[in-house]
């Protein structure tokens, strides 16, 4: 005789559960304060998000990041003789297919152009240089070799030859170089550029971000973000200390790889997350369509343009070593005031019963962020000084930028174990799909790059069970198999 249990009278224990989620689900971001970008820079945030339709906290950063990278070179802010560069980092989180790509184009879009022909150029004047010296080198050599000429007069003759210069790389965008080649281009390039890589997973899963290189990369990276300077010991290209470098930085990455670095230790505890200011929008992604607009002809993009190409244009101040040697650009007393005040509210919220107590790190440098940020919009505005204007819109993205730290720092703090579950999860979904019972030998050899090991894929597999994602499954060839558990 077969007894029928009314389902609410089945025990807990065996009722079917729902899975259990491999990180906590993240509370809406706070909205990305676009009015801050001044009127040139949020009525084009505002034209990009009409035509792309990409978050537009991820335009605002793109653009942001591109203000700062034409300012950097023309301006040092100074408080009460204490002296930063403006030049500031930004990571911006997005999904595959948030448009990153095109964002990012349209907003470097005069950056590229004239590093694009300024290359033409150098290709030309590299030629000349080359040819002058091997003319140069065979007259030194005759010189050198004359036994009629005193060495004062040789010397004068030398002097009279005019050694060629070798014209300098115009390179004023790299996307993922290594420490030691970013060293370099400041050292024998450009002395300001922008590290700018629009899938920055190139870059956060490269060589730079290996084991053996991270902390290499990530105090360069810091040292210029501090004081524009690092220093170069190396046989054959140069060694020595370099002076007045400037870089900006922005990544734009999928959340799983931002997560890792939000979650590594080194990355936090050597300060460079604290350099960092993060923004991680909801997707757009189902709620886009069709804009028949040409975004180049909109008001709005002629006049940012306008600007990029008139800071472009500006000769930089360089030192006869090729080192920028930038004005210092101080607060007005109405920006001072305002300044002082924010910095004094910050600090009463960093003990340890404070809201920003978690994220204490970032928010000991929150005043300095929002002086380099007012200090770029000064110097984008064409502003003589600093005003307390230039201050509350600098503060205003600060806020965000608080309230996104302290929204991602729990997601940040998941294990390593439970991100690249996540990641073998996702693609299980992606490529597999439900109702196929997959060998484990498929999922080693075609899923992500961090299981191509039995063993490796045999723990993560182990942790999707646990929690309900995926079971063990019969399979006519295989002794292990799992398939996705329909949810």
């Amino acid at each position: 005789m077969t007894v029928s249990i009314p389902a609410n009278k089945v025990p807990a224990w065996a009722q079917p559960h729902e899975p259990m989620p491999l990180a906590r689900e993240l509370e809406p971001p706070t909205p990305f304060p676009v009015e801050a970008l001044g009127a040139t820079g949020a009525a084009v945030a505002e034209a990009m998000h009409a035509v792309i339709q990409a978050p537009l906290a991820l335009i605002g950063q793109s653009i942001l990041a591109a203000m700062n990278q034409v300012a950097q070179p023309y301006a040092n802010v100074i408080i009460d003789g204490r002296l930063s560069p403006l030049s500031e980092f930004f990571l911006t989180l997005g999904e595959s297919g948030e448009r990153k790509s095109a964002v990012d184009a349209w907003a470097l879009m005069q950056v590229r152009e004239r590093q694009r022909a300024l290359m033409t150029k150098y290709r030309t004047d590299r030629d000349d240089y080359e040819q002058a010296a091997l003319v140069y080198e065979a007259s030194a050599k005759r010189v050198i070799g004359d036994k009629k000429l005193s060495p004062e007069g040789r010397k004068a003759k030398l002097a009279e030859l005019g050694k060629p210069i070798a014209p300098v790389m115009p390179m004023f965008i790299v996307s993922e170089p290594t420490s030691e080649a970013l060293q370099r281009q400041l050292a024998h390039g450009l002395p300001s550029i922008g590290l700018v890589n629009d899938e920055a997973g190139q870059l956060l899963g490269g060589f730079a971000m290996s084991s053996e290189k991270k902390l290499g990369t990530l105090t360069t990276l810091s040292r210029l973000w501090d004081r524009g300077e690092f220093d170069r010991v190396r046989v054959g290209d140069g060694s020595g200390s370099y002076y007045g470098r400037r870089l900006s930085l922005h990544l734009m990455a999928q959340p799983v790889v931002a997560a890792m670095l939000l979650a590594d230790p080194l990355a936090r505890e050597q300060g460079f997350l604290a350099r960092c200011l993060v923004s991680y929008p909801r997707s757009t992604a189902g709620q886009r369509r069709y804009a028949e607009q040409d975004l180049s002809q909109t008001q709005a993009y002629r006049d940012y343009s306008a600007r990029m190409l008139a800071l472009l244009d500006r000769a930089w101040p360089l030192t006869e070593d090729n080192e920028l040697e930038p004005p210092c650009i101080t607060l007005d007393p109405a920006a001072k005031t305002v300044w002082v005040a924010l910095y004094n509210d910050i600090e009463r919220s960093l003990g340890a019963q404070g809201r920003l107590a978690p994220v204490r790190a970032l928010a000991s440098k929150a005043p300095e962020h929002v002086a380099r940020l007012a200090g770029t919009f000064a110097v984008f505005d064409g502003d003589a000084s600093i005003t307390a204007l230039h201050i509350e819109r600098a503060a205003a993205l600060m806020r965000h930028y608080l309230d996104e730290a302290l929204r991602l720092w729990g997601a940040g703090q998941v294990s390593a174990e439970l991100k690249l579950a996540q990641e073998v999860l996702n693609w299980l979904r992606d490529k597999m799909g439900p109702g196929r019972i997959i060998p484990m030998a498929d999922i080693y050899r075609k899923g992500p790059s961090a299981i191509r090991s039995a063993s490796a894929a045999r723990k993560v597999l182990q942790v999707l069970v646990q929690h309900g994602w995926v079971e063990a499954a019969p399979h006519p060839k295989a002794r292990e198999a799992f398939q996705l558990v329909a949810v």
